[in-house]
C-alpha cells in the first residue's frame, strides 16, 4: 500500500505545504524543512507573545482604572471652540 501524504496531513490535522512555501524556501536558500521550522519557529515565539501579553492583562486593566479615575474624561470642546472664535 503506497504512502498516501494527503491522508497523513489529514488525519494530523495540519495543512501540506504549499507551492508557495516551496517558492519561498528556494527564494531563501533553504529546503522546506527548514523553510517550515522558521515558520512554526515564528509561530511559537508569537504564541509565547500572546500568552505573556495576556498574563499582564489583569495588571493592565487595573492601571488603566487608576489612570481612569485619576484623570476623569474630558468633555467635547468643539462647542466651546466653536463659541469662542465666533464670538470675535
Amino acid at each position: 500500500m503506497p504512502f498516501d501524504a494527503s491522508r497523513w496531513y489529514s488525519a494530523a490535522g495540519i495543512r501540506p505545504p504549499r507551492p508557495a512555501m516551496r517558492r519561498d524556501a528556494k527564494r531563501h536558500g533553504r529546503s522546506l524543512n527548514a523553510e517550515i521550522l522558521d515558520l512554526l519557529t515564528d509561530e511559537a515565539r508569537l504564541a509565547l507573545r500572546r500568552l505573556e501579553m495576556k498574563r499582564h492583562l489583569p495588571e493592565l486593566r487595573k492601571l488603566r482604572e487608576e489612570i481612569a479615575r485619576k484623570h476623569p474624561t474630558r468633555l467635547d470642546c468643539t462647542a466651546l471652540i466653536r463659541e469662542d472664535r465666533d464670538s470675535r
